[in-house]
């Protein structure tokens, strides 16, 4: 049937569905939680979010070490998700120093998270964020007793669980501890939590 303009009627063309939004998952200590920035939305996990198109779901905690993540995922089913990051490691460095069970401890969260996402979402992407360095780990008692050395310690831990679990390690190697720490000198500033998510975007799209 012919319309005005000779233009044929006919039924509605069907709607093209819409591509289902992705969902990134984050799990971590306060970096991951978003302290330091200045504004909620300022956080690294809510802008590699918005650079990917994703909803976030922010499981991170504040002061939480890598056992406490471990216990998180294993007391909470793990949501499904179409990616998942993790950051996690600063807290036992800076409270349990170079005490010889901790690493050990460290690998096995590792493991633990690793897995539950794995079980969550076997088709996700997952990235681990390698700990940068501090300025100052002398400050905040009990947290005091880190160093560069246990950091590079805890992150050849890291890169080991990520090969093991096919995980893909972020790593922040222009990472500048002189400009991007806010000023209690142990969370990120703005330009920190902007450049984490830049390293996040860059292994995960």
């Amino acid at each position: 049937m012919a319309g005005r303009g000779g233009r044929r009627l006919g039924p509605p063309a069907p709607a093209v569905p819409e591509a289902p939004v992705p969902v990134l998952a984050a799990y971590g200590h306060s970096w991951i939680a978003g302290d330091g920035a200045s504004r909620p939305d300022r956080c690294l996990v809510a802008t590699a979010g918005r650079a990917l198109g994703a909803t976030v779901l922010n499981r991170g905690v504040g002061g939480s070490l890598s056992t406490d993540t471990a216990a998180l995922v294993a007391a909470a089913a793990v949501p499904r998700a179409d990616a998942y990051l993790l950051m996690t490691g600063l807290n036992d460095a800076r409270l349990h120093g170079a005490a010889p069970a901790a690493l050990g401890e460290y690998a096995a969260a590792l493991a633990t998270v690793l897995g539950a996402f794995g079980d969550a979402s076997p088709d996700a992407a997952v990235a681990i964020i390698e700990q940068p360095r501090l300025v100052d780990y002398t400050r905040h008692e009990p947290y005091d007793r880190g160093s560069d050395e246990l950091l590079d310690a805890y992150n050849d831990v890291l890169r080991t669980a990520a090969a093991a679990a096919g995980a893909l390690v972020a790593a922040p190697s222009s990472w500048d501890p002189a400009t991007m720490l806010a000023e209690d000198t142990v969370h990120p500033n703005d330009r920190g939590h902007a450049y984490l998510a830049q390293v996040v975007v860059g292994v995960v799209s």
